[in-house]
């Protein structure tokens, strides 16, 4: 047992209520055996299936939980983002509650000790996904690696450690699309990827739609690099090129030739090309607006609805360990 470490585990919930006693037993046994001081922190992504009855019996029985529980689903990475922002601890853990196992987390926090940046948990055994997510997810994750400078290896999964250090320049990070996987490895900390096998609790691993999953990279790329622009620039810059090449040209033929016949065909093919770079350029440039609209809002990441807590919460715990006055 560490007698000196604070550790904090967030655990975002979206329709778990059937599988929390077990999950926050299993966390609090595990993490009691290793450290004398932690907490539980349950981030409640605006559950609809009786999540907020069924932590109301744990906030009695189990000690150090702290509940919180959004106004509405705001997606796991801001669930994740409000947990991390309330959690106290020296290293932080974050999870996915039906895959990833707990009793690996001591061993991740003392590799975190020594590196003092963040390790991430990499999965063996993926999910399962089809011939053709599997093949534009790596084309995604070589373009992240040549164009962001993040190695977003296969795997990688929301299973981390990090340290305070680390936490502390996350926190100053306000950004709205936030997609942790790739926020957490642009912090410039050493990164250390931790193998281990999902395991599968009641409800079943959490699978993405294809349009949630094409969102999501739009929104990443478009909030961390400026390399579409810059291709549309230089589309552009090469439909300027053609279409004067194109006038060139008509000029020579008007000249050399005597009798030039109206050219619909030609006409047509230059006004759809010219129309199709102008289409693709206002298409990226929405996807910037979009997001430089939402930076300038300064909109809160999310809203709290409902907190709950312990009988006995971590800050008790730590308060009755500290000598109240000396003995003379």
């Amino acid at each position: 047992m560490d007698p000196n470490t604070v550790v904090s585990i967030v655990v975002p919930l979206e329709q778990d209520g059937l599988a929390l006693e077990e999950l926050v037993t299993e966390i609090d046994q595990t993490l009691g055996a290793a450290y004398r001081f932690f907490e539980i922190v349950l981030v409640d992504d605006g559950s609809t299936d009786g999540t907020s009855a069924a932590v109301q019996p744990l906030l009695k029985k189990i000690q150090r939980i702290r509940y919180l529980r959004l106004s509405r689903p705001f997606g796991r990475d801001v669930a994740l983002s409000a947990g991390i922002e309330s959690a106290i601890g020296d290293f932080v853990v974050t999870l996915d509650p039906r895959t990833d196992p707990i009793d690996i987390i001591p061993q991740m926090i003392h590799n975190c000790r020594k590196s003092g940046g963040i390790v991430h948990g990499m999965a063996q055994n993926p999910c399962r996904r089809s011939f053709a997510r599997e093949w534009f997810g790596r084309l995604f994750r070589n373009y992240c690696r040549k164009h962001l400078g993040v190695d977003i290896k296969h795997g990688v999964s929301d299973l981390r450690v990090m340290s305070r250090q680390a936490v502390n320049a996350l926190l100053q990070v306000r950004e709205q699309s936030r997609y942790l996987r790739v926020l957490t490895l642009t912090l410039g900390y050493q990164h250390e990827f931790f193998p281990y096998r999902l395991e599968t609790r009641r409800g079943g691993p959490r699978l993405t739609t294809w349009p949630a999953e094409i969102a999501t990279a739009i929104d990443l790329l478009a909030a961390n690099t400026r390399h579409p622009l810059r291709v549309v620039t230089a589309a552009g810059l090469l439909g300027a090129l053609l279409n004067l090449l194109y006038s060139g040209y008509v000029v020579v033929i008007f000249l050399l030739k005597p009798n030039v016949a109206a050219g619909w065909t030609t006409l047509s093919l230059q006004l759809s090309g010219m129309f199709f770079f102008v289409c693709l350029i206002l298409a990226v440039l929405s996807e910037y607006v979009g997001v430089v609209l939402g930076e300038v809002r300064s909109r809160p990441l999310y809203f709290i609805a409902q907190e709950g807590n312990s009988s006995v919460l971590l800050e008790d715990t730590v308060q009755s360990s500290i000598v109240q006055e000396s003995v003379g």
